[in-house]
C-alpha cells in the first residue's frame, strides 16, 4: 500500500536529517510502517511551508532500502528510489473541494499522522493531478541504476563551494544551492553518506588527517577534500556492507573520482584519488587494489577502528607515513 511522508522544510535546527527526494528520517513510532519498496507521496504541511507549498502533495518517488540510524537507534532512515519531483504542487483538495486522501475529513487531522497509508485510488488521483502516470514510475532511473551505470548522473553536473569539514555531519550534509533538491546522482551519493559505515570511516579518516596537521573539506559532491602538507587527497567513500556490491561500487567510486577531479579542476588543483570502502575487502575481490593501482587511485578500507592501505599508492598516503 503507498504511503505519504509529512515533509516539512527545516530551517535552523532540524529534527529530522530529511534530504528531501534523496532520504527520509524517521522515529521508532513508524518503524512497522516503512520497510523498502512502498511507493509514496510527499506532503508538505503549513508549519514551515515555502511560499505557495502550504497544505500540498509536492513530489512522489519509491522507497528503498531501509538502514539504522547510526547516531540514533530510535530513528532509522529510508532511501528514496525513483525521485519525481512535480511541476506544481497539488492542494490538499480537489477543485470540488474533496479531499485527495478520502478517508480523512479535514488536514487537520493529518495532525500526529506524518506517515500514513494511502488508498491505492487516492495515491493514483494525486499523481493524476500532477499530470503523472504508471510510466512515470517505470521511466523514473533508480538508484541502482546510476551506481550501475544505466543511468547517468552527469546530465547537469552542478558545482557546489566547498566548505570546512570541522565535523562529520549526522545524516546527509546535504545543503540546497538551488532550491530544487538533489539529482538522482546526488541522491545516490547522499545515500551512502547517512550510513554508519561510511560515517565511522569518514571520522576516523579525518582524525588521521587531523593528526598529521591537515585540514579537511568537502560539498554535497565531494567526501572529502583533505589537504596534507603539498599534497591533495581527493577521497570518496563507499559503503560496503554486502561484500556481493564489491566491484559496482569500485566501479561507481572510480568514475566519482574522475568527475570530480574534473569538473572541479579550477577549484582544486591537482589532487591524488583516493577510494575508500567501508569494511575489508573479502575473499575473492583483492584484485580490486590492482585495478585500482593501475588505474592511479590508491584504494584504503577499514578494519574495525583502523584503516588499512590496500595497494602501493595508498601505502605513500601521508596518513600511513
Amino acid at each position: 500500500m503507498p504511503v505519504v511522508l509529512m515533509q516539512r522544510s527545516w530551517r535552523d535546527d532540524p529534527k529530522y536529517l530529511d534530504t528531501e527526494f534523496a532520504v527520509y528520517h524517521f522515529p521508532e513510532r513508524y518503524f512497522d510502517r516503512i520497510k523498502g519498496g512502498e511507493k509514496f507521496v510527499y506532503y508538505r504541511p503549513t508549519r514551515g511551508a515555502p511560499p505557495g507549498q502550504e497544505s500540498t502533495y509536492f513530489g512522489c518517488g519509491e522507497l528503498g532500502d531501509v538502514w539504522d540510524d547510526p547516531s540514533s537507534p530510535s530513528h532509522r532512515y529510508v532511501g528514496i528510489r525513483k525521485p519525481i519531483r512535480f511541476a506544481h504542487p497539488i492542494p490538499y483538495v480537489n477543485n470540488l473541494g474533496k479531499m485527495y486522501e478520502s478517508r480523512f475529513h479535514s488536514r487537520d487531522t493529518f495532525q500526529g499522522h506524518s506517515i500514513r497509508y494511502i488508498d491505492d485510488l487516492d495515491f493514483h488521483r494525486i499523481l493524476d493531478a500532477a499530470g503523472l502516470t504508471g510510466i512515470a514510475f517505470a521511466q523514473a532511473p533508480t538508484i541502482d541504476d546510476v551506481i550501475l551505470g544505466r543511468a547517468s548522473p552527469l546530465l547537469k553536473p552542478p558545482l557546489d563551494a566547498l566548505r570546512k569539514l570541522d565535523v562529520v555531519p549526522a545524516g546527509t550534509g546535504y545543503r540546497p544551492s538551488q532550491g530544487v533538491g538533489p539529482d538522482v546522482g546526488e541522491s545516490a551519493a547522499l545515500q551512502e553518506r547517512a550510513r554508519g559505515d561510511h560515517q565511522e570511516t569518514l571520522r576516523i579518516l579525518k582524525v588521521a588527517i587531523d593528526e598529521k596537521g591537515g585540514s579537511c573539506f568537502y560539498n554535497n559532491n565531494i567526501d572529502l577534500l583533505a589537504k596534507v602538507g603539498n599534497k591533495q587527497l581527493l577521497v570518496e567513500v563507499k559503503s560496503l556492507i554486502d561484500s556481493s556490491a564489491t566491484v559496482d561500487r569500485m566501479r561507481y567510486g572510480m568514475g566519482q573520482l574522475f568527475d570530480y577531479s574534473a569538473r572541479y579542476r579550477k577549484e582544486i588543483g591537482k589532487t591524488s584519488p583516493v577510494l575508500a570502502f567501508g569494511s575489508s575487502l573479502r575473499n575473492g575481490f583483492a584484485w580490486v587494489s590492482e585495478i585500482l593501482q593501475d588505474n592511479g587511485i590508491a584504494l584504503i578500507a577499514r578494519e574495525r577502528d583502523e584503516l588499512r592501505p590496500m595497494n602501493e599508492l595508498a601505502k605513500e598516503l601521508p596518513v600511513f607515513r
